[in-house]
Protein backbone atom coordinates (compact mmCIF):
# COMPACT_ATOMS: atom_id res chain seq x y z
CA UNK A 1 0.00 0.00 0.00
CA UNK A 2 1.24 3.36 -1.15
CA UNK A 3 0.85 5.91 0.97
CA UNK A 4 0.39 9.36 0.46
CA UNK A 5 1.72 11.77 2.56
CA UNK A 6 1.68 15.62 2.52
CA UNK A 7 4.79 16.81 3.11
CA UNK A 8 5.32 20.49 3.57
CA UNK A 9 7.22 20.82 0.63
CA UNK A 10 4.85 19.82 -1.33
CA UNK A 11 1.82 22.06 -0.18
CA UNK A 12 4.23 24.58 -0.93
CA UNK A 13 4.97 23.98 -4.12
CA UNK A 14 1.42 23.72 -5.03
CA UNK A 15 0.89 26.67 -3.12
CA UNK A 16 3.57 28.56 -5.26
CA UNK A 17 2.01 27.33 -8.42
CA UNK A 18 -1.39 28.61 -7.71
CA UNK A 19 -0.41 31.49 -6.76
CA UNK A 20 1.57 32.13 -9.67
CA UNK A 21 -1.38 30.93 -11.80
CA UNK A 22 -3.24 33.49 -10.29
CA UNK A 23 -1.41 36.57 -10.25
CA UNK A 24 -0.56 35.83 -14.08
CA UNK A 25 -4.48 35.91 -14.92
CA UNK A 26 -4.51 39.20 -12.82
CA UNK A 27 -1.77 40.18 -15.20
CA UNK A 28 -3.56 39.12 -18.31
CA UNK A 29 -6.90 40.56 -17.41
CA UNK A 30 -5.32 43.96 -16.17
CA UNK A 31 -3.35 44.20 -19.75
CA UNK A 32 -6.74 43.33 -21.21
CA UNK A 33 -8.68 46.19 -19.47
CA UNK A 34 -5.32 48.60 -20.39
CA UNK A 35 -5.77 47.62 -23.94
CA UNK A 36 -9.03 47.81 -24.35
CA UNK A 37 -9.25 51.54 -22.88
CA UNK A 38 -6.34 52.24 -25.17
CA UNK A 39 -8.24 51.34 -28.01
CA UNK A 40 -11.38 53.08 -27.10
CA UNK A 41 -9.06 56.11 -26.49
CA UNK A 42 -7.33 55.91 -29.91
CA UNK A 43 -10.52 55.71 -31.45
CA UNK A 44 -12.03 58.76 -30.12
CA UNK A 45 -8.67 60.65 -31.01
CA UNK A 46 -9.38 59.32 -34.50
CA UNK A 47 -13.12 60.29 -34.54
CA UNK A 48 -12.23 63.65 -33.31
CA UNK A 49 -10.21 64.31 -35.99
CA UNK A 50 -12.86 63.12 -38.85
CA UNK A 51 -15.30 65.70 -37.55
CA UNK A 52 -12.69 68.28 -37.37
CA UNK A 53 -11.93 67.82 -40.83
CA UNK A 54 -15.33 66.96 -41.76
CA UNK A 55 -16.52 70.61 -40.14
CA UNK A 56 -13.59 72.29 -42.43
CA UNK A 57 -14.48 70.75 -45.85
CA UNK A 58 -18.18 72.10 -45.12
CA UNK A 59 -16.80 75.47 -44.80
CA UNK A 60 -14.65 75.30 -47.62
CA UNK A 61 -17.36 73.80 -49.71
CA UNK A 62 -19.67 76.53 -48.49
CA UNK A 63 -17.07 79.31 -49.15
CA UNK A 64 -16.14 78.14 -52.74
CA UNK A 65 -20.20 78.04 -53.64
CA UNK A 66 -20.08 81.19 -52.60
CA UNK A 67 -17.36 82.65 -54.87
CA UNK A 68 -18.79 80.79 -57.77
CA UNK A 69 -22.34 81.98 -57.01
CA UNK A 70 -22.51 84.82 -54.71
CA UNK A 71 -26.23 84.54 -53.82
CA UNK A 72 -26.13 80.49 -53.14
CA UNK A 73 -26.92 80.75 -49.57
CA UNK A 74 -29.66 82.98 -49.91
CA UNK A 75 -31.10 80.51 -53.00
CA UNK A 76 -30.46 77.77 -50.42
CA UNK A 77 -32.61 79.00 -47.83
CA UNK A 78 -29.58 79.43 -45.85
CA UNK A 79 -28.48 76.60 -44.85
CA UNK A 80 -25.27 77.78 -42.58
CA UNK A 81 -26.44 80.96 -41.32
CA UNK A 82 -22.96 80.83 -39.02
CA UNK A 83 -20.97 82.09 -42.08
CA UNK A 84 -23.43 84.85 -42.78
CA UNK A 85 -21.78 88.03 -43.49
CA UNK A 86 -22.83 90.65 -41.12
CA UNK A 87 -24.78 93.34 -42.36
CA UNK A 88 -22.81 96.61 -43.27
CA UNK A 89 -23.32 99.48 -41.23
CA UNK A 90 -26.11 101.81 -42.29
CA UNK A 91 -24.56 104.62 -40.71
CA UNK A 92 -21.55 107.09 -41.75
CA UNK A 93 -17.78 106.43 -39.87
CA UNK A 94 -16.02 109.26 -38.39
CA UNK A 95 -14.41 111.79 -40.45
CA UNK A 96 -14.72 114.33 -43.38
CA UNK A 97 -16.04 113.63 -47.30
CA UNK A 98 -12.90 114.63 -49.59
CA UNK A 99 -12.85 116.23 -53.18
CA UNK A 100 -14.65 118.72 -54.78
CA UNK A 101 -17.64 116.92 -55.59
CA UNK A 102 -20.61 115.45 -53.53
CA UNK A 103 -20.99 112.32 -52.78
CA UNK A 104 -23.32 110.44 -54.62
CA UNK A 105 -26.76 110.48 -52.65
CA UNK A 106 -27.41 107.22 -50.62
CA UNK A 107 -24.16 106.32 -50.14
CA UNK A 108 -22.66 105.48 -46.21
CA UNK A 109 -19.03 106.45 -45.58
CA UNK A 110 -18.01 102.76 -44.46
CA UNK A 111 -14.01 103.61 -44.08
CA UNK A 112 -11.75 107.27 -43.51
CA UNK A 113 -7.99 106.47 -43.39
CA UNK A 114 -5.22 109.82 -42.75
CA UNK A 115 -1.93 109.14 -43.63
CA UNK A 116 0.34 111.92 -43.05
CA UNK A 117 -1.39 114.50 -46.21
CA UNK A 118 -3.07 111.56 -47.93
CA UNK A 119 -6.23 110.79 -47.57
CA UNK A 120 -8.55 107.99 -48.41
CA UNK A 121 -12.21 107.54 -48.02
CA UNK A 122 -14.64 104.80 -49.56
CA UNK A 123 -18.74 104.66 -49.69
CA UNK A 124 -20.91 102.10 -49.84
CA UNK A 125 -24.38 101.73 -51.07
CA UNK A 126 -27.17 100.41 -53.38
CA UNK A 127 -26.83 102.54 -56.47
CA UNK A 128 -26.73 102.08 -60.42
CA UNK A 129 -22.86 101.69 -61.20
CA UNK A 130 -23.22 104.19 -64.53
CA UNK A 131 -25.21 106.58 -62.81
CA UNK A 132 -22.84 107.01 -59.87
CA UNK A 133 -19.87 107.07 -62.52
CA UNK A 134 -21.69 109.49 -64.47
CA UNK A 135 -22.49 111.85 -61.08
CA UNK A 136 -18.42 112.28 -60.67
CA UNK A 137 -17.18 112.14 -64.24
CA UNK A 138 -19.57 115.25 -64.34
CA UNK A 139 -18.91 116.51 -60.91
CA UNK A 140 -14.60 116.42 -61.70
CA UNK A 141 -15.33 117.98 -64.84
CA UNK A 142 -17.24 120.84 -63.91
CA UNK A 143 -14.83 122.14 -61.64
CA UNK A 144 -12.12 122.25 -63.84
CA UNK A 145 -10.27 118.51 -63.53
CA UNK A 146 -8.65 116.54 -66.04
CA UNK A 147 -9.23 113.02 -66.45
CA UNK A 148 -7.50 109.74 -66.70
CA UNK A 149 -9.09 106.63 -67.12
CA UNK A 150 -6.28 103.99 -65.42
CA UNK A 151 -8.43 101.19 -65.36
CA UNK A 152 -12.22 99.77 -66.73
CA UNK A 153 -13.50 96.62 -66.50
CA UNK A 154 -17.95 95.71 -66.32
CA UNK A 155 -17.25 95.57 -62.54
CA UNK A 156 -14.64 98.67 -61.90
CA UNK A 157 -13.56 101.61 -62.82
CA UNK A 158 -10.40 103.59 -61.66
CA UNK A 159 -9.75 107.28 -62.72
CA UNK A 160 -7.59 109.82 -61.71
CA UNK A 161 -8.69 113.70 -61.67
CA UNK A 162 -6.17 116.67 -61.58
CA UNK A 163 -6.13 120.40 -61.85
CA UNK A 164 -3.58 122.77 -60.91
CA UNK A 165 -3.54 122.20 -57.20
CA UNK A 166 -4.23 118.81 -56.60
CA UNK A 167 -4.95 114.82 -57.77
CA UNK A 168 -6.99 113.03 -56.93
CA UNK A 169 -8.07 108.72 -57.74
CA UNK A 170 -11.45 107.58 -58.28
CA UNK A 171 -12.43 103.88 -58.06
CA UNK A 172 -15.92 102.37 -58.32
CA UNK A 173 -16.49 98.72 -57.75
CA UNK A 174 -19.35 96.50 -58.18
CA UNK A 175 -19.73 94.52 -54.46
CA UNK A 176 -20.14 90.90 -55.10
CA UNK A 177 -23.14 90.51 -53.70
CA UNK A 178 -24.51 93.33 -54.93
CA UNK A 179 -24.56 97.22 -54.42
CA UNK A 180 -21.72 99.77 -55.44
CA UNK A 181 -17.81 101.02 -53.62
CA UNK A 182 -16.80 104.48 -54.33
CA UNK A 183 -13.37 105.04 -52.90
CA UNK A 184 -11.72 108.44 -53.28
CA UNK A 185 -8.26 109.09 -52.29
CA UNK A 186 -5.89 112.12 -51.91
CA UNK A 187 -2.46 112.34 -53.30
CA UNK A 188 0.49 114.66 -52.19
Amino acid sequence: MVSTLVTPQSFLARYRVWFAAGLAILALIGLSIWGALAAIGWMWGQTQGWSQNASEAARSASRQVEQVVPDAREAQGEPVPVLKPAKPARRDVSGTDIGPVARYPGLVRTHWHREGKQIAVEYEGNADFAAVLDHYVKGFSARGFTQTVQTATPAMETHDYTNARERLTLIITVKPKGGISVRIKTHT
